[in-house]
């Protein structure tokens, strides 16, 4: 009781104790309306509680060092679950909206704002978002980078990986960077709302690889002034304020006092090194580099091809409040490359409010590593208000063969690396290489590009180079013309020694390499190797009725422990695995389980059927086209074996275009249970009527089977507690529901 005392006086402590930074304030009467709105830093998520990545850190720079600064969401998350309650749809949206302002609220973000798009269901589709919200939003978003006109932005993620939404709220953050300065995008917002132009100085993400380049870490272990606590306790306590999310279990305090991590992606500004603070250079010195310098380098592509020029333009802009004397501009690169300025480099005078530039001649020699990023740095030197002052801004450049070989990536990766070189953020694009399916037990064919940027027509030959249990068959030469850019395709066999012991699926790396005379390139992915199973139509429908003896006979596979996706893998075979049987007939798809789980939960009651990641339950993912790009197109079945009524499945679809109650979205489809002395049997007949398309025998469709398990065993009605996702499949999170084309193959037999 003491201890929930002392939480409660510190959670009030945090919401009122910080009025010198955060209280009503009168507004000057010499102050315009944007100034009222203005900040100094901005956080763009999807949903509440996106943002408790940075809670720290919003907490250190406006608790404590007196900036101001806000967060945009884009949805209520009404499309989530609630670990609190039944209320779902806009109901619950609203109450996550209120959970998110009481969250900021502790780190001094009064006024966050939401934008109002629709979360629908779980998709890891930026292009599935795009086709649901259309692209007029994005100058929504854009209005509120001039209005707010914050220095830096944060955001999350903006690439595949990770949720579609996430992906398009880090998506228009970038765009909102690059876009917000220029008057002819979202022209309207300048010639008819009457707002200024603006260009944010710095723009972070966060991170897909948190020790790549880039990286700039914020402590949170040390204390706040203001709060006599820890960063990492304030965070704490501001994101326990996302009950319905469950962000409140298992709360404590101390808390971990893990850093918060961001990569910087762009910036106008010069940039400190190691970078200890996000506001440097937009706000606070970079070095000996004043507030309001801008510097920057823009090259003309971010590859590089060796022994070729690429142009480069060095940009300074003098945004002080005096004059800079004697400014040199320089472009500084790694060794191997070489630098040629077009122009001047040296200018006695640059004004405030005034700039300079230089276009660099840029090349790499034959000397410099292909595929390895260099840094290239703009630099400058000046004299200003009678002292020696200097800054640098990297770019990173990838140097490329004059003829090189690149795997054709799937369309989602294809499409964030146009979006990226859209938006010049295309140097984290090496974080992200290019996913490849292949079955287990066939032959693959992977499709690579080769593109000639020499002056001669070229052969290339081109290898496969391969971990154990992938073997490329033999090498293909190719011929490119000048100035040209052919496609091949190689053939990899897969076996099944690419599986690790006791898994069903692998992530293995594979390696391109063409080679003409004595240069080479390569190209890197990643191979996703899936199961399949080919499946019995059968004469006679099986009964729906929990006992497994007439699906014994069908097409059999197995989920081990080590078959994780979600969080942890099981402890053994009796803490969580299946035996699983499928067949079909011309009305239904029928599959059955024997899932070994030592302790059942049903904490779920019957009329809150929904969100089967909350506790034990059994999903079935289907792709009846087998080529869906999203979930659209696919039905995705779960149920729980038993509810607080007690064993009997309840079914029903999540995370697809009909979620609901199985009688409302799949009329027709059948479950049932029966518990087992080490865990539960289940049965489901899923009707091919209610999928977007009717396979017919010899088609191939996907199909994933995925188990999700909590050991809870006084678990309080309708809580989370989640704690291991197993599947057939089983790659990060996501891949086994939302990635149609990471499910396993099926084949429909005779």
């Amino acid at each position: 009781m003491q201890r929930k005392a002392s939480l409660l006086a510190l959670v009030l402590a945090l919401i009122w104790g910080a009025a010198p930074s955060s209280g009503v304030r009168a507004q000057s009467s010499k102050g315009t309306g944007v100034d009222l709105m203005d900040v100094d830093l901005m956080f763009i998520g999807a949903h509440p509680d996106d943002d408790t990545g940075v809670l720290a850190t919003l907490a250190r720079y406006i608790l404590d060092e007196g900036y101001k600064g806000t967060v945009i969401t884009l949805t209520g998350g009404e499309g989530g679950g609630n670990a609190i309650g039944r209320e779902s749809g806009p109901s619950l949206g609203l109450i996550r909206q209120e959970e998110e302002r009481r969250s900021l609220a502790m780190v001094g973000v009064m006024a966050p704002q939401f934008i109002g798009l629709q979360d629908f269901y779980f998709t890891l589709s930026a292009e599935e978002v795009q086709k649901h919200w259309g692209d007029t939003w994005l100058c929504d978003v854009v209005r509120r980078v001039r209005l707010e006109r914050p220095e830096v932005i944060l955001t999350m993620w903006p690439g595949p990986g990770t949720h579609g939404e996430h992906q398009m709220a880090a998506r228009a953050a970038t765009i909102a960077f690059e876009k917000a300065g220029d008057p002819t995008y979202c022209g309207d917002q300048i010639t008819r709302e009457f707002l200024e132009p603006f260009a944010p100085a710095k723009l972070y993400y966060y991170p897909s690889d948190p020790k790549g380049t880039g990286i700039v870490t914020i402590p949170a272990g040390d204390v706040s002034r203001a709060m006599a606590r820890t960063y990492a306790d304030i965070r704490a306590i501001a994101a326990s304020s996302y009950r319905s999310q469950g962000f409140d279990r298992g709360t404590r305090l101390p808390a971990d006092p893990r850093p918060e991590v961001f990569l910087l992606v762009r910036s106008r500004v010069p940039v400190s090194e190691p970078e200890t603070h996000l506001l440097e250079g937009a706000l606070r010195p970079s070095g000996t580099s004043p507030a309001g310098v801008r510097l920057e380098a823009i090259p003309f592509s971010s590859d590089a091809a060796n022994g070729a020029d690429l142009s480069l333009s060095v940009r300074f802009v003098n945004r002080t409040a005096a004059s800079m004397n004697k400014v040199r501009l320089n472009l500084r690169a790694p060794q191997g490359w070489t630098t040629s300025a077009q122009g001047p480099t040296e200018f006695d005078l640059v004004e405030a409010g005034q700039s300079a530039s230089v276009l660099y001649a840029l090349r790499p020699t034959a000397a410099v590593a292909v595929g390895v990023q260099g840094k290239i740095e703009a630099e400058y030197e000046a004299r200003w208000n009678g002292r020696a002052v200097s800054g640098r801004n990297p770019v990173w450049l990838r140097p490329v063969a004059p003829v090189q070989a690149a795997f054709q990536p799937t369309f989602d990766i294809a499409g964030y690396r146009d979006f990226a070189r859209e938006t010049r953020t295309e140097w984290v694009i090496s974080s992200l290489p290019t996913r490849l399916p292949l079955t287990m037990g066939r032959t693959g064919k992977v499709k690579v590009a080769v593109s000639n940027r020499s002056a001669e027509a070229v052969k290339a030959e081109l290898t496969l180079i391969a971990p154990n249990g992938l073997r490329p068959l033999k090498p293909v030469t190719v011929s490119v013309p000048s100035g040209g850019s052919v496609d091949a395709i190689l053939d990899v066999e897969v076996t099944s020694a690419a599986l690790l012991e006791g898994k069903h699926s692998a992530r293995l790396p594979l390696r391109v390499r063409s080679t003409t005379g004595a240069v080479t390139s390569d190209d890197t992915a990643e191979a996703y190797v899936l199961p399949s199973l080919t499946v019995p139509r059968v004469s006679a429908a099986p009964r729906i009725d929990g006992d497994l003896t007439d699906m014994l006979s069908f097409a059999h596979g197995e989920i081990g422990p080590n078959d994780v996706w979600w969080r942890r893998p099981a402890k053994d075979e009796a803490d969580l695995s299946a035996d699983f049987y499928i067949a079909y007939d011309a009305r239904f798809l029928y599959v059955g389980a024997r899932v070994r789980d030592e302790m059942v939960v049903c904490n779920i009651a019957p009329d809150d059927v929904k969100a089967q990641l909350r506790s034990d339950a059994i999903g079935i993912t289907v792709d009846p086209s087998g080529t869906s790009r999203d979930t659209s197109t696919t039905l995705q079945a779960a149920a729980f074996p038993c509810t607080t009524a007690g064993f009997g499945a309840r079914g029903f679809r999540d995370a697809d275009a009909r979620q609901g109650l199985m009688e409302d979205t799949a009329p027709g489809m059948q479950v049932a249970s029966k518990r087992t002395q080490d865990g539960y049997d289940f049965e489901a007949a899923i009707p091919w009527a209610a999928m977007p398309k009717q396979p017919v025998q010899g088609d191939e469709i996907g199909l994933n089977i995925v188990l999700y398990d909590g050991d809870e065993k006084d678990a309080r009605i309708g809580a989370n507690i989640s704690e291991t996702g197993l599947a057939w499949a089983a790659f990060e999170w996501g891949g086994k529901q939302a990635l149609p084309y990471l499910w396993p193959r099926v084949i429909l037999g005779r």
